[in-house]
């Protein structure tokens, strides 16, 4: 039985307003921050002279993200976002065809593409929900690549990754997934999913903060020199032979050079925390505590946006509201932290949050819109 309240404990901010915008940005956990705290005191104290167990620690890292979504360890790269590895991949598969994707998704996931000079098609939601059936009518000859979030940061619609992935088996699909809204708290198996590449930041539902982000890169992927490399990306970055550019297989090549360690060390202490939870634990909470909001807003007459069926919730919602930003202000002078997205106001539980915050929300909401 995990200890919610123990758990909220991590995250210092809980104590000083009602944190709904982890969507937004998640404020880091104590396992997280302590681990950049750790290597800054590191380099202050001893200079580069920790370089060696830094870059032990880093690969320690990649192991846990590899575990944490079922992939091997060559196939994960560091990045600083999700742009970052977005613009990674749209290199990678430069000719590979058009580009499907929602309409809905942030434009992380499509200005990399749009960049290249990409030919993108926009599907088009069916009530805030993307059906397998629309996704299929929208293909054309000349598509060979699926674009989707896991979670649309503007309406909080949940994929069935299993659904997805096998129709992009079917219709021999490249499977590139934006996992940012949803890595963290839902279950992500590369494998089973069949997903070729996958990006996240682990500025929100990871609460790792600025600068951590990961890429996967399915291994059949990986036979072929990638489209960007340094001097860490050589078999034995040591030589330092501008003669022999012998590079590595793995999808690590793309960090090139010297790693950002302050990020990747509270990306594996955010991961250290969520391992300690459980994933199923985790899913259940949120789960549970979006129900409970959107039974909240319900009982105080407040409309929802956001699709109502169990399998495409997610840790968004919703609130319907033609001017959002004026009550968004003013739950922020209340104490009450949520954004304006989509048709209204985004409000995001996760983790560290509890009946109490919800309960505020709603008393708030009541005392401003009446």
């Amino acid at each position: 039985m995990v200890n919610w309240e123990e758990i909220r404990e991590e995250f210092p901010v809980c104590r000083k307003m009602v944190y709904l915008n982890p969507a937004g940005g998640s404020p880091m956990s104590k396992s997280a921050a302590q681990e950049g705290i750790r290597f800054y005191n590191e380099m202050l104290e001893f200079g580069d002279t920790y370089w060696d167990n830094w870059l032990k620690r880093t690969e320690d890292v990649r192991l846990k993200l590899a575990n944490y979504i079922h992939a091997g360890k060559e196939e994960i790269a560091f990045t600083t976002n999700t742009s970052h590895g977005m613009n990674l991949i749209a290199h990678i598969l430069k000719e590979r065809g058009d580009v499907l994707t929602m309409n809905d998704e942030f434009p992380s996931s499509t200005f990399p593409w749009l960049n290249t000079g990409k030919k993108i098609k926009f599907v088009q939601p069916a009530n805030g929900i993307y059906p397998i059936a629309d996704i299929e009518k929208s293909l054309t000859p000349e598509t060979g690549i699926l674009v989707s979030s896991y979670v649309q940061y503007r309406t909080g619609f949940r994929q069935d990754l299993k659904e997805l992935g096998e129709f992009c088996r079917k219709k021999n699909l490249v499977f590139v997934l934006n996992a940012t809204q949803a890595l963290g708290i839902f279950p992500v198996d590369v494998k089973e999913y069949n997903i070729d590449f996958l990006v996240f930041t682990g500025l929100k539902w990871l609460t790792a903060g600025y600068g951590s982000g990961g890429l996967f890169i399915q291994k059949k992927w990986l036979k072929n020199n990638l489209p960007f490399a340094g001097w860490r990306s050589a078999e034995n970055p040591g030589l330092m032979d501008n003669q022999l550019m012998n590079l590595r297989r793995d999808a690590s090549v793309v960090e090139a050079g010297c790693s950002h360690f302050p990020c990747i060390f509270a990306l594996g202490g955010a991961l250290d925390l969520f391992n300690r939870i459980g994933q199923e634990e985790i899913t259940n909470r949120v789960l549970y505590l979006s129900s409970v909001l959107q039974e909240e807003l319900e009982k105080i007459g407040i409309p929802i946006a956001s699709p109502q069926e169990k399998k495409h919730r997610s840790g968004i919602t919703i609130i319907k509201m033609e001017n959002p930003q004026p009550v968004v202000r003013e739950l922020r002078e209340r104490g009450v932290f949520v954004s304006a997205r989509g048709e209204g106001i985004r409000v995001s539980v996760s983790i560290f949050n509890n009946e109490d915050d919800i309960n505020k929300l709603s008393a708030e909401l009541k005392n401003i819109i009446g």
